[in-house]
């Protein structure tokens, strides 16, 4: 017998979040005698992230933010559907970084779906400035009469 399991495909203009932590991706050694205490926590993205969100999130508005709470040693990178959270750990998340990181996403997909909004207008003003000229030339050729 085969399962079949539908799922509906995540809107690209979706807000960008993070579904959870991937635990099978954490330092295999965590909490014995030889494990780090600080680490890269792989967590995993809500659908891909848009090439903007990723300039955004490598910005020095976000390494701006992190410092002023206090995370300056954090570090912010992805990895195809993963936001690796670099020299932190599950603790240090649970305490009060996972919120911010997750406000700071919330940040970065609202800039990039703005900036995307605007684009869009601009190019639909530009489209319609277009057509006006293109619609004289139309008329103004058939005004011209070769008889």
């Amino acid at each position: 017998m085969t399962t079949t399991i539908h799922t509906s495909p995540v809107r690209a203009d979706a807000a960008l979040t993070l579904s959870g932590v991937l635990a099978s991706a954490l330092p295999h050694d965590l909490h014995t005698a030889q494990g780090p205490t600080r680490y890269t926590v792989p967590a995993v993205f809500s659908r891909r992230p848009q090439p903007r969100e990723i300039d955004l999130l490598r910005g020095s508005g976000v390494r701006q933010e992190l410092a002023d709470a206090g995370y300056s040693h954090i570090d912010l990178s992805v990895s195809d559907r993963r936001l690796l959270i670099g020299n932190t750990n599950l603790a240090e998340l649970k305490s009060g970084l996972a919120h911010l990181v997750g406000n700071i996403l919330a940040g970065v997909s609202a800039q990039a779906s703005k900036e995307r909004q605007d684009r869009t207008e601009e190019l639909d003003a530009l489209g319609m400035v277009e057509e006006q000229r293109l619609e004289f030339l139309r008329q103004a050729a058939a005004e011209i009469h070769f008889d």
